[in-house]
């Protein structure tokens, strides 16, 4: 079976096995996720959850962004990945349509912390869960209406991972696997849409069920055959492709497909953003001169239409709002998008702004997901920029120095500006865990 072949890759794989591009790939994918994690620390609702498990349990696992407070691993896992996730900053994959690191490395770091693991059990275990997640994902993709992504197929990565790091057979892998296919979540897009913040905890949920799979797997507790697809047999739109779980092992590492993110919203308005971001650098247009927007993209960025956002995260995932927040601030990341950034002019600007759906650049996704942006100015001039796929990934792809620019806009708050050349460096090794959450505290 398929999923027997992933369980034995994942448990024959050897430091020595990834190419150099892999690594160097994974060890920037991994500082970039430390820093969203530390990022999204200061929200208020993970911050109170944060507070009160590190007063509730001790424990051996650092909440990271803290002062060194600790909880159990199975806490710490899910409250770094919603960290991780709030933001909307965290690394994605286009053919996986979500973010595979996030459901990786939180339950790895928590585990192999307590573990004393090296860095390069921890790399490779990285890598091994990261191409786990993709294929689980691949099996499913398109999901059924209405579903998010996050938490659905991430679980399986997350237990790939722990399993490889805790150097586990191929058969108690593949049953640690199976069973975090049975915890996948019945995640609901609206609740992104909606502004419900249930949404931001979806990754902590699988980073923690996939580490409780690997404690029963070790237990004796056995997965169901074949269990990775029929677990996930309901989310898929048009059914389980049961050989994507296999597919170029070895060989095609998704690691290297994966984006990066430049804007602190959903991928699925990155496009336009770059167009705004184009078109006031070449025209010069601002937002005082602009009295009507219109996006063209492809449907599920078009469906992101809501105007009047009523939250933060609602903000994130609504075109609209993302559009004038960049004509009339200047700014998409992380201060673009909290409660405080919903003002009145920005929701007013975001009224003006007209999203569609076109045949054209749905018929280029997922390979291009793109968008063109259309502006009418006060005195009757028209101008428009067009964005094949947006910023971060293979079509147009970041320097590893605007990478560690994001880094220190979001870890020196945090840490402080003295601790994050240590951070930085640590996590491009990587360093071992137990290093790199020491180097994450306030």
């Amino acid at each position: 079976m398929a999923d027997e072949a992933l369980a034995s890759f994942v448990s024959d794989l050897d430091r020595t096995d990834l190419p150099a591009s892999v690594v160097e790939r994974a060890s920037l994918v991994v500082a970039d996720t430390i820093g969203a994690v530390l990022g999204g620390a200061s929200d208020p609702a993970v911050a109170t959850l944060a507070r009160r498990w590190a007063d509730e349990n001790g424990g051996e696992s650092t909440i990271m962004g803290t002062a060194g407070e600790r909880t159990t691993a199975y806490r710490a896992a899910f409250v770094n990945a919603t960290a991780g996730s709030v933001l909307e900053l965290d690394e994605g994959h286009r053919f996986a349509a979500g973010h595979p690191a996030i459901h990786v490395l939180p339950a790895l770091l928590a585990d192999g912390e307590s573990a004393y693991r090296s860095g390069d059990e921890f790399l490779t275990a990285f890598v091994a869960g990261y191409e786990a997640a993709v294929r689980a994902a691949e099996t499913v993709v398109p999901l059924a209406d209405g579903l998010h992504p996050h938490g659905v197929w991430g679980g399986v990565g997350t237990a790939a991972a722990v399993a490889r790091l805790r150097g586990l057979d191929a058969e108690t892998t593949l049953d640690a696997m199976r069973m975090a296919a049975n915890y996948a979540q019945h995640t609901r897009f609206e609740a992104a849409t909606e502004g419900a913040t249930v949404r931001n905890g979806y990754v902590g949920m699988s980073n923690l069920s996939g580490l409780l799979a690997v404690d029963q797997a070790e237990s004796g507790f056995t997965g169901l055959d074949d269990g990775v697809a029929r677990h996930l047999e309901p989310v898929a739109a048009d059914g389980p492709d049961r050989s994507a779980l296999a597919d170029g092992l070895g060989e095609r590492w998704e690691i290297e497909r994966g984006y990066f993110k430049v804007h602190a919203a959903c991928r699925y308005t990155h496009a336009a953003l770059d167009a705004v971001a184009l078109l006031v650098e070449e025209t010069g247009v601002g937002a005082a001169d602009i009295d009507a927007v219109t996006v063209e993209t492809y449907p599920a960025a078009a469906a992101l239409s809501e105007p009047a956002p009523q939250n933060a995260l609602q903000a994130k995932f609504s075109v609209p709002f993302a559009v004038a927040s960049a004509l009339t601030t200047g700014e998409t990341g992380k201060e673009a998008f909290t409660d405080e950034a919903l003002t009145k002019t920005a929701l007013g600007f975001a009224r003006r702004v007209d999203v569609v759906a076109t045949e054209e650049f749905a018929a280029r996704a997922p390979d291009e997901r793109g968008a063109r942006v259309t502006v009418e100015t006060a005195d009757g001039e028209r101008y428009a920029r067009e964005v094949r796929a947006a910023r971060g990934g293979e079509h147009d792809p970041v320097t590893e120095s605007e990478l560690r620019a994001k880094f220190d806009r979001l870890v020196a708050p945090v840490i402080g500006d003295g601790g994050v050349d240590g951070l930085w460096t640590a996590a491009t090794e990587p360093a071992a865990p137990r290093v790199l959450c020491a180097l994450t505290r306030a």
